[in-house]
């Protein structure tokens, strides 16, 4: 990452800024062990919650890779012991912006565990929102009860839980939280935040400010628009009979190459703790019908949370004309599209990524910023 392409933003910018990096994990409603990640930054101004994509994982996603870029159409490992790099990552560039960083390996995926101990299967494609609100609200808890200085991130066992304790935490500050979701994850933090719209409470409580969603998986070209006669009428019974029939069976599709920046596909193939497999006919079908609830549930989403979508026009997997019609569909107060013209699909592995972090950090920084003065407003007011 090219540190001269990035401009630190406001007084919070610390190139030093020490960070406390921890892995844990929690049981998920399954019972599933789910691992989970956390880069914790000690004057923090937000949390960000990153949600990673399809077969990836939260450090192949958001971190470095030991890898020598040779061309564009090559790139050699380097060090397959420490294949994830926090040094110039995209995560440690938020943590020196301000930002404590969290994460999880979806279950199924990375080092968390799977539904009957598979890879790539699931019950339901929800799951994966429902483990992120639970991620999320294990975080919340945490820093209310500031149980990480007691050396345990999701230490649940506090004998002090009593009323007492509970207005404490009602009228601590809270610190605002920001959710990024890439690919796969830019659908689960869209449908986790119409889940948690259903709720105004429940996005008060955890004071979910913005959501960004990076190549997100809102349209998949393959399948067509959700109103589509072949989506409709051929790839939603067709992956429903299959998943009804044989839920474990693994359909042969190949990996996908990606043509523009081919050293990725390189990159995908040295990363040790992928799934080298297909997804069952179970999970095909999860994120065929995601897409339907996406759109069914759309005005769920409350209007007012900031929403930055980023997108590739030419992304080959999510198809970017579906993306614009979720977009145009979707009432906010606060909404905006950058399309990129020179992107495939992995944009934060190509080149270009560090002005594509650039724009979310000063996204971030806007609405923090108006945040403040919209209180410093009220307070005003209140004084008069």
């Amino acid at each position: 990452m090219d540190k001269n392409n990035l401009i630190p933003k406001g007084s919070n910018y610390n190139e030093n800024v020490e960070v406390i990096s921890r892995v844990d994990t929690f049981n998920n409603k399954y019972g599933l062990s789910i691992k989970n990640y956390s880069w914790i930054v000690k004057e923090v101004i937000a949390i960000i919650i990153l949600v990673h994509g399809l077969g990836s994982s939260l450090r192949f996603g958001f971190l470095r890779h030991s890898v020598n870029i040779v061309d564009n159409m090559h790139a050699t490992l380097i060090d397959s012991d420490n294949f994830y790099i926090y040094k110039n990552s995209w995560i440690e560039e938020f943590n020196k912006n301000g930002y404590s960083v969290y994460g999880i390996d979806l279950q199924g995926h990375g080092e968390s565990d799977g539904i009957a101990n598979l890879r790539l299967h699931i019950n339901d494609f929800d799951d994966f929102s429902d483990d992120v609100i639970d991620h999320i609200k294990k975080i919340h808890h945490s820093i209310m009860f500031e149980n990480d200085k007691k050396g345990n991130l999701y230490n649940n066992n506090n004998n002090n839980n009593n009323n007492n304790n509970n207005n404490k935490m009602e009228s601590m500050e809270k610190i605002p939280m920001y959710l990024i979701g890439y690919s796969m994850g830019g659908n689960i933090v869209l449908r986790t935040l119409e889940i948690l719209g259903k709720s105004k409470d429940r996005i008060s409580k955890y004071n979910i400010k913005g959501i960004i969603c990076i190549s997100a998986m809102v349209s998949v070209q393959l399948v067509g628009f959700t109103d589509s006669f072949k989506y409709r009428y051929f790839y939603l019974p067709a992956t429903w009979l299959l998943a009804t029939l044989f839920p474990t069976y693994r359909q042969k599709t190949g990996s996908v190459e990606f043509k523009k920046f081919p050293y990725v596909n390189d990159i995908i193939s040295l990363d040790s703790g992928r799934f080298k497999g297909d997804k069952t006919n179970k999970f095909t079908y999860g994120i065929v019908k995601s897409l339907d609830t996406l759109h069914k549930y759309i005005d769920d989403i409350p209007r007012n949370i900031p929403i930055l979508f980023i997108h590739s026009r030419n992304d080959s997997l999510c198809y970017y004309p579906g993306l614009e019609i979720f977009y145009n569909r979707l009432v906010s107060d606060n909404k905006e599209l950058v399309t990129l013209e020179n992107n495939e699909h992995l944009v934060i592995m190509e080149p270009g990524n560090e002005q594509i972090l650039q724009k979310i950090l000063d996204w971030i920084f806007n609405i923090y910023k108006k945040e403040d003065e919209r209180n410093n407003v009220k307070e005003e007011i209140t004084l008069k």
